[in-house]
């Protein structure tokens, strides 16, 4: 089963998606968690050195992440939420703004990264780090899905 790409970027707020990828994190019990527990488990459930390294790509992206609170995941200030989906979005000052949905269906949690490009500085460097950010979700969501059980 895939994600509903239609469904989640009528999650995402931005103007203009120049990237999108979405992803399955399979589980027997989806509704067990609600979307913000979901990306919780996914962004503030791994090691504190994977954590790390994630705050250092975020940083290094320029993005303005470093949030605490209930209202923040990992750092991403929550843009919205409800039973359906949340949203967290970071914006950068290199001209990058990010968003992270994650959304809790019958076939499991779907998540995307939704990002605008404001320039060719953000573009040059999110072509550099892309292949880097697949990696990391897909590990980030195969975590997530070892510690639900």
């Amino acid at each position: 089963m895939e994600p509903n790409t239609d469904t989640l970027h009528a999650c995402c707020t931005l103007d203009r998606v120049d990237h999108v990828d979405t992803h399955l994190l399979a589980t027997d019990q989806p509704h067990s968690r609600t979307p913000e527990q979901w990306a919780r488990e996914i962004l503030e459930g791994p090691s504190a050195a994977m954590r790390a390294r994630l705050t250092a790509g975020w940083t290094m992206l320029g993005l303005r992440v470093h949030h605490r609170g209930p209202d923040a995941i990992a750092g991403w200030p929550i843009a919205h939420r409800d039973a359906e989906c949340i949203l967290l979005q970071g914006d950068s000052l290199l001209g990058l703004t990010g968003q992270l949905v994650a959304r809790v269906t019958d076939g499991g949690v779907e998540f995307a990264t939704f990002v605008q490009l404001a320039n060719p500085v953000a573009r040059t460097l999110w072509t550099r780090v892309l292949p880097t950010h697949l990696e990391i979700v897909d590990s980030l969501l195969r975590g997530a899905a070892e510690r639900a059980g």
